[in-house]
């Protein structure tokens, strides 16, 4: 990481457990990056509760600045901390290609979203209501325009209607950002590296013939309040993902960091 600059905000809200994004994206790099002020936001994650509570996750700036929100404290009072980190120009367009170029996003609205939901859950008789499930918000700046979509329950009705294309783009697209911010909660690329080796060298000892784990495996990062972190990568599998599964590290303030594998867990539709 470039730089961790904590900034604590107090908070009397509390954030759940289901959370979702907001992404925000803007410009093709390569040709308008010279004219957007550095403190442009690019790109975005955040939550909406059921009670219309906003808790953001991530934000991407056009100087490569990301700001992720780390969160502390207790129900009543949430404290937030913002870490850094800074992705190169090479990393933006390849943000942008992800988020923009190669995918359906800047065309969709989420009244599109929620229409193709009803229809997954009319073919498949299924329902698409998840009780007190929070909202994804991506929002993404595609030249000067800024388009945010929200999709309810993102991660769960992505299981629940697989052939629902819209839900799987936001999904696609939440799960690149939260791999941001959790570099950036880790530490930084440098810190982030060092973890996946770890996880890389405990992963083999069951699966001898696993592909490396990267940081963009990471998928969770949480600090205890003992000031120990868990970190969590995943690992897609080879073939059809059939040995796929979730490689979590505990590091505590001293020693080297414990490793275990689970397999992963199935999602009831």
């Amino acid at each position: 990481m470039d730089g961790c600059r904590p900034m604590v905000i107090r908070r009397r809200s509390w954030l759940g457990c289901s959370l979702l994004l907001i992404g925000q994206w803007f410009f093709d790099p390569a040709s308008q990056a010279a004219d957007l002020p550095a403190a442009t936001r690019v790109a975005s994650l955040a939550f909406i509760e059921a009670d219309g509570t906003r808790q953001s996750v991530v934000d991407v700036f056009s100087n490569g600045d990301v700001r992720a929100v780390e969160l502390r404290g207790t129900r009543a009072q949430r404290l937030e901390t913002i870490r850094t980190d800074h992705l190169t120009l090479e990393e933006l367009r390849a943000l942008h290609n992800e988020l923009v170029i190669r995918s359906d996003l800047p065309r969709m609205t989420t009244e599109q979203i929620v229409g193709a939901l009803e229809a997954a859950s009319e073919t498949s008789q299924l329902t698409a209501h998840i009780e007190g499930a929070a909202e994804t918000e991506i929002g993404i700046r595609v030249g000067t325009r800024w388009q945010t979509v929200r999709c309810p329950a993102t991660a769960l009705l992505a299981v629940r209607f697989p052939d629902c294309t819209e839900v799987a783009t936001v999904l696609a697209a939440q799960t690149r950002l939260q791999n941001l911010a959790a570099v950036a909660l880790l530490g930084g690329r440098n810190v982030a590296d060092q973890f996946a080796q770890d996880a890389t060298r405990k992963l083999r000892e069951t699966h001898p013939e696993a592909t490396a784990l990267t940081r963009r495996d990471l998928s969770m990062v949480r600090r205890l309040a003992d000031g120990s972190s868990f970190v969590q990568f995943r690992y897609p599998g080879r073939d059809r993902g059939e040995d796929a599964c979730l490689v979590s590290l505990t590091q505590s303030t001293a020693g080297p960091p414990r490793v275990s594998i689970l397999d992963t867990p199935a999602i009831v539709r």
